[in-house]
């Protein structure tokens, strides 16, 4: 991947973080009586935070045809067969399948972010390490979420 500068790398953490967002709001809005109600508005609610955390620190716009590239990139790298490719999968079967699902999702986000940082310098390098650490503090969430929910039987809702 071409990135020129940590602006871009946060611009792509953004579309990453949107392309999130809106499959959780299309969850919700496709399976408003499935069992995974609350958790998707939980993790949507960490998604939107993630994307206010990552445009505070300076993601920018870039031109035009640069953009296109850079959201294309971006598209690769998460959620890349969308909302019906989740389902396939069985993401929103019960809660914990969903937990399993954005985990996933979460440690795909972690090594691509932590792989950009490796082969990037100065200030993208800083910015997608900064990113790959907010990302495994996410993921050790939804583990810790996945963990309680199956311990306690509320995994199979």
């Amino acid at each position: 991947m071409d990135i020129h500068g940590a602006e871009e790398a946060l611009y792509i953490a953004c579309e990453m973080e949107k392309r999130a967002i809106r499959l959780y709001e299309r969850a919700l809005a496709v399976f408003p009586d499935g069992p995974c109600q609350a958790a998707i508005r939980a993790i949507l609610c960490d998604e939107k935070h993630h994307l206010a955390q990552f445009q505070k620190m300076g993601a920018a716009m870039p031109d035009f045809e640069r953009a296109q590239l850079l959201s294309a990139q971006a598209s690769r790298v998460l959620f890349s067969g969308g909302l019906m490719e989740a389902q396939r999968k069985g993401a929103f079967s019960s809660v914990s399948q969903l937990y399993r699902f954005a985990a996933q999702e979460e440690r795909e986000a972690v090594d691509r972010y932590g792989e950009f940082a490796a082969a990037l310098s100065g200030g993208a390098a800083a910015a997608f390490a900064a990113i790959a650490l907010e990302e495994k503090q996410h993921l050790a969430k939804l583990n810790e979420l996945l963990g309680a929910g199956t311990s306690n039987g509320k995994g199979n809702r």
